[in-house]
């Protein structure tokens, strides 16, 4: 049978898809492995029904499916939460949101106490490496602890990372590549957690993906997302790894479609959101082909990782290995305590928890839900009212919730300043603190919820005006939510409105005038305005408010910096790096102000590290070029264009490359270049042509 681990579309990364060929391995018992190499790839809002191997006729995932055609394949997987970062915790820890404290996106950081899956398999001698594609798994909210490498590098050509931030698979997949070459195969095994979050809002595959898919955008960014896992695949096959590497492929939490009036996930509980795919393989370690249909859960992926690398669980950890299940010594349904803290600290509604039991789930809310999912599959009738059932579920989840209570107190709650910082990167709170009520039924305001998705989706499609309609409702529903004022002025700011924009977040300050994040907005606005020193004033406000605001320091230095008041620049720069040491936009800014002021001992050593961590990003690269050359330093100064002309053939590369020659004395060499450079200077400006020509001449005339 072929079994294809590659890229759907070889034009994609300019890789072909490879195939390989084997027949369909005999049965085989479980066989542990203190050595396992191990490959956690988390598939962020991926629904189960989504891919081809849960029964998705129209699903394009080849190379999902051979996992789950060589591995085993889990039926009826469910998350604990529908929400990334506490779901992250869950996989990480083996425990509920209710034992490691993390429940919500931006609000909480696990706490110390926990173990994870990376620090328990660190400790065994394993390496260590994590690849990550969004801002809410941020090492600042602990998931970091235990990796000797963890990735994040991403929308770092912005000074700013928003709470949006996020990279596509096949920049996580270049990430991984290089940290794989060098580390996979040695004398260490190796656990790596690589992080896919295509398919989220807004849903927006690349090409050839789009086109494949249609109007059906979701099921594209799945594709693309499977296309990337197939690389993975790849790397494994061609250094041999196959037969010696657990992989694991799970979905966080799934995504809704506008079931029961949601769309996108993390309100409710419903099936959409929670159920999930979850494939192991193991070549020749696990049976292949096969599908378990008992209820298991994602905290169930932590013990059965440590049981087949023949590793101890620790003792507070509450999922159960999975391994019993594979080898048919066990297949009663799990239990699963649900719950989503989104609705209260996002809305001001109330937060919802629940209980998958036997056939039952059970929400509780204001209003109980009690659905009989093997009756019942889409969740239609609610038949909570007068069922017996309902009192003893609710007992059990009330117990186990219960039971949680001191084991909560090791996740570690954000301060305020940490919570206002985030909330200033974009963690949408659309609750008004003066109406918060824990009695408001998410179910009751599916109008609301409306609404405010149809903004959000009009802002996704440009259509601006008439999500600055919507966001000027809202605000009438919502006049001391800071966040009603911030997503009306971004409205009328995109429509180039922005005397209103100012308008509006002044009408902010004046009703709740210690919200950061919209004095932070103003200043932004008053910086696209073109209006420095007004922004200044501003950014200067807020850092009074708090000294730690990245936002703030970025954008002062940054302002100042045009301003050519460099020195003062410069020291906000610096203060920003404290916070971000890895944000690439301040670390260029900072050695470009050293470089301006003639400081380039400092400023390269800068660039140097940047273009180690950023080997295929060009910038960095032509900058440490030109700073080597006004050091005079034209030997390092041709190394580093050649480089740049490695990673970025074109005609800057080729002119920097001939200049450096020439100044080396190599003429031959800096001809070849220039000519290069002339054969198709494309866009460049025409001076910078002529430049090039005139010392073209003046090389060739001294070359006879």
């Amino acid at each position: 049978m072929p079994l294809l681990f590659g890229l759907a579309a070889a034009a994609l990364l300019g890789a072909a898809a490879i195939v390989f060929f084997s027949t369909r391995p005999k049965p085989v018992p479980v066989l542990r492995d203190a050595r396992l190499n191990v490959i956690l790839v988390t598939l962020d809002t991926t629904r189960a029904d989504r891919l081809g191997c849960y029964g998705y006729a129209a699903g394009r995932t080849p190379n999902l499916d051979v996992l789950a055609e060589g591995g085993v394949r889990f039926k009826n997987a469910y998350s604990q939460v529908p929400l990334t970062l506490p779901s992250h915790a869950s996989i990480m820890t083996g425990l509920y949101p209710y034992a490691h404290g993390v429940h919500n996106n931006g609000t909480y950081a696990l706490g110390a106490g926990t173990a994870t899956l990376a620090e328990v398999l660190k400790a065994k001698g394993y390496k260590t490496a994590a690849f990550t594609a969004s801002f809410s798994v941020d090492s600042r909210f602990g998931l970091n602890r235990g990796f000797d490498v963890y990735d994040e590098n991403f929308q770092s050509d912005s000074p700013f990372k928003p709470a949006n931030a996020e990279r596509r698979a096949e920049e996580v997949f270049q990430a991984f590549e290089p940290w794989f070459d060098k580390n996979a195969g040695g004398d260490a095994p190796f656990f790596v957690w690589i992080h896919f979050f295509d398919p989220h809002l807004p849903y927006n595959p690349p090409s050839p993906f789009r086109e494949q898919c249609g109007e059906r955008l979701y099921d594209g960014e799945v594709s693309y997302m499977d296309a990337i896992f197939g690389l993975v695949m790849r790397k494994l096959v061609s250094r041999k790894l196959l037969g010696s590497t657990l992989v694991v492929a799970a979905g966080d939490h799934g995504e809704s479609f506008g079931e029961k009036g949601e769309s996108g996930h993390g309100i409710f509980l419903y099936e959409p959101a929670i159920h999930v795919p979850l494939i192991v393989f193991a070549e020749g370690r696990l049976p292949a082909g096969e599908v378990i249909s008992s209820r298991v859960r994602l905290i169930d992926i932590m013990p059965t990782i440590l049981d087949l690398t023949e590793t101890p669980v620790p003792a507070k950890v509450q999922g159960k290995s999975l391994v019993p299940y594979i080898q048919k010594k066990k297949s009663a349904d799990l239990d699963n305590v649900l719950e989503t803290f989104y609705p209260r600290e996002n809305y001001g509604w109330a937060a919802l928890t629940g209980l998958m039991a036997a056939q039952w789930k059970y929400v509780h809310a204001p209003t109980d839900e009690l659905y009989d999912l093997l009756r019942d599959p889409g969740e239609t009738n609610n038949v909570a009212p007068g069922n017996r059932a309902v009192l003893d579920l609710k007992d059990r989840l009330e117990t186990s919730l219960k039971s949680g209570a001191d084991a909560a107190a090791s996740g570690r709650v954000l301060t305020e300043a940490e919570k206002t910082r985030l909330r200033s990167l974009g963690y949408a709170d659309y609750s008004d603190p003066k109406t918060r009520s824990a009695s408001a039924d998410p179910k009751d305001r599916i109008g609301e919820l409306k609404m405010i998705q149809n903004a959000e989706r009009f802002e996704y499609e440009g259509r601006f005006a008439e999500a600055a309609e919507l966001h000027a409702r809202m605000l009438l529903l919502r006049p001391d939510a800071a966040s009603s004022y911030i997503n009306l002025a971004l409205a009328q700011a995109r429509l180039k409105k922005f005397d209103e924009a100012i308008a509006t977040l002044k009408k902010g300050l004046e009703r709740i005038p210690d919200a950061e994040p919209l004095l932070t907005r103003l200043g932004f606005t008053y910086l696209f305005m073109s209006r420095p020193e007004q922004a200044l004033a501003v950014m200067g406000d807020v850092l009074k408010m708090n000294p730690r605001s990245l936002d703030a320091l970025s954008a002062s230095g940054i302002i100042l910096e045009g301003l050519k008041r460099k020195d003062e620049a410069r020291g906000f720069f610096e203060k920003a790096l404290g916070l971000e040491p890895k944000n690439k936009f301040i670390r260029i800014a900072l050695a470009g102000n050293l470089a301006g002021l003639g400081r380039l001992s400092e400023a390269i050593p800068i660039y140097v590290n940047l273009v180690e961590d950023f080997p295929r990003d060009p910038l960095p690269c032509r900058l440490l070029g030109i700073a080597y050359g006004l050091s005079g330093e034209w030997d390092k100064a041709v190394e580093t264009f050649r480089k740049l002309a490695a990673i970025a053939p074109g005609p800057d590369a080729y002119f920097n490359l001939g200049l450096a020659w020439a100044q080396k004395g190599d003429l031959g060499e800096a001809a070849a270049a220039l000519q290069k450079y002339l054969d198709d200077p494309r866009d460049e400006p025409p001076q910078k042509i002529e430049q090039a020509r005139l010392e073209l001449q003046r090389i060739k005339s001294r070359m006879r």
